[in-house]
């Protein structure tokens, strides 16, 4: 598997999509930080948790 480059943003997604697949963080929380809407916040989810961290 070859390099994957990520910003800041990126990796803060991930960290957070993260804590919230492990139950550490709420859904309302999440959008809070991330700047989202719940709704897209569940969208990213489920695109993580299907095509892990890449997919983001």
């Amino acid at each position: 598997m070859g390099w994957v480059l990520m910003s800041e943003r990126e990796l803060n997604r991930i960290e957070v999509l993260s804590q919230l697949s492990q139950g550490r963080m709420t859904a309302t929380t999440a959008a809070n930080v991330l700047g989202l809407s719940r709704r897209q916040v569940h969208r990213l989810l489920k695109k993580f948790q299907t095509d892990g961290p890449a997919a983001i």
